[in-house]
């Protein structure tokens, strides 16, 4: 149970919270908030959508972990599909990485992964974006390699302090959408994984005995029983948990034309001669029609 004035405190953060007053929300496909799931509120881990995608119809029969570090999610995929090509990618760095046996393992520069273009169905990334320095760059190259439709599926920090060279607290919802729509990318989905406050907690005070806070932290539970007791919508509780997680899950798709958005270009202005006399035009009747304005 949460402490009374953190109760408190988040129900002033989140207007509508009354009991008997429910709190609905709308979502339609296309819009800002269609990544937020209305199917379930569950508390959740990457590997949710590790057994979602294979065990899908369409299953991908190569998959890379990119991140990999010992190797661990090879048995995660191969509990649904034994004979999955699974290839781990990590830093050169990474001594777990180097020590795998038995498996696929390449090492990379962190930016340019060793991939040719679309040929890569799902790329899995557990806990590893908050590490990266240059996350657009990379975000880009999943683009690359992916193939049309293809998914990057994981999990990544957001209100989570520093552990590990992490070099980020964490991405904010909007912020990974947005850095995923750069790279040509679309967040399709965010599920909330263990909240903020039992994280911290745990990371202060070191694990509690008895109590796993990766498959049922205290404040999502608390969240549960406020959607209870106002009638709040399964979209309103996911935003709510989503608004105070310290990770969250998700799942990207490239575009089935594969083909990186359309930026808007930027105008440079033009150093030469007939550009420099029509701006020297220009400020001159500015300033006679200043002059005749007086």
């Amino acid at each position: 149970m949460l402490p009374r004035p953190v109760k408190r405190r988040l129900k002033q953060l989140w207007p509508g919270s009354h009991p008997g007053r429910p709190a609905q929300a709308a979502v339609s496909p296309g819009s800002a908030n269609a990544h937020i799931p209305t199917d379930h509120a569950r508390q959740v881990h990457s590997h949710y959508y590790i057994n979602e995608v294979m065990t899908a119809p369409d299953a991908p029969t190569l998959v890379v972990d990119l991140g990999c570090g010992n190797g661990a999610s090879s048995a995660l995929f191969r509990r649904w599909q034994p004979d999955v090509e699974w290839i781990g990618v990590d830093i050169e760095q990474s001594d777990l990485a180097k020590g795998i046996s038995g498996e696929k393992v390449t090492l990379y520069d962190v930016v340019n992964l060793p991939f040719p273009d679309d040929s890569v169905p799902l790329i899995y990334s557990n806990q590893v974006f908050e590490h990266v320095r240059h996350p657009d760059q990379l975000l880009n190259d999943i683009r690359r390699v992916l193939t049309p439709g293809g998914l990057f599926i994981g999990r990544t920090s957001q209100l989570e302090p520093y552990h590990a060279w992490s070099l980020w607290g964490g991405y904010t919802i909007y912020g990974w959408r947005t850095l995923c729509n750069d790279a040509g990318l679309v967040l399709e989905e965010v599920r909330p994984s263990i909240d903020a406050i039992a994280l911290i907690s745990r990371q202060y005070s070191g694990p509690t005995v008895g109590y796993d806070p990766w498959t049922s932290s205290h404040l999502n539970e608390e969240i549960d029983r406020w959607a209870a007791e106002t009638g709040a919508d399964v979209f309103a509780t996911n935003a709510r948990k989503l608004q105070f997680c310290g990770q969250f899950a998700f799942r990207v798709r490239k575009p089935t034309s594969g083909a990186p958005p359309a930026r808007r270009r930027v105008q440079t202005r033009s150093n030469s001669l007939p550009a420099r006399a029509r701006r020297r035009t220009g400020e001159v009747l500015l300033m006679i029609g200043m002059r005749l304005s007086r």
